[in-house]
């Protein structure tokens, strides 16, 4: 009698193998459709910091992901309406603006301003800032 040689190839062996296996876990796991919503509610509903970033120390995590892409998602919004506004009233606004420093109270306050602002700015040689604050300005 000869002998029958009844091997099969890895090609073959591996793919159903791994089906098996894939279908095992998904059916462990409550099927396909309940896993993807589980992974879905997990990463909308995920602790991050205010980064929206998980952080390493938990106290650091107080919202949710999905607050934090609407939450910068509404103020890119926001800022995007608010930028079309300006740049269409910037005339309007330069104009005011210059009414005001051409007055003598402006005049005074933009001069004290600036000089506040350069009074001891630099004393450190390492580090100069300048900040003019003209918001008193707005109380003419």
């Amino acid at each position: 009698m000869s002998d029958i040689n009844l091997s099969i190839s890895k090609e073959v062996v591996t793919p159903i193998v791994e089906a098996q296996i894939k279908g095992a876990v998904l059916s462990a796991l409550g099927g396909s459709t309940e896993l993807i919503e589980r992974v879905v509610n997990h990463i909308l509903f995920q602790k991050v910091d205010k980064d929206g970033k998980t952080s390493s120390y938990s106290s650091d995590n107080k919202f949710t992901w999905i607050d934090m892409v609407l939450t910068k998602t509404i103020q890119q919004a926001a800022e995007e309406a608010i930028k079309v506004e300006l740049v269409g009233a910037a005339k309007q606004i330069k104009d005011v603006l210059v009414r005001q420093l051409q007055s003598k109270k402006g005049s005074e306050l933009a001069a004290k301003a600036l000089l506040s602002a350069l009074n001891g700015s630099f004393e450190k040689s390492w580090k100069s800032s300048i900040k003019i604050d003209l918001s008193p300005l707005s109380s003419e």
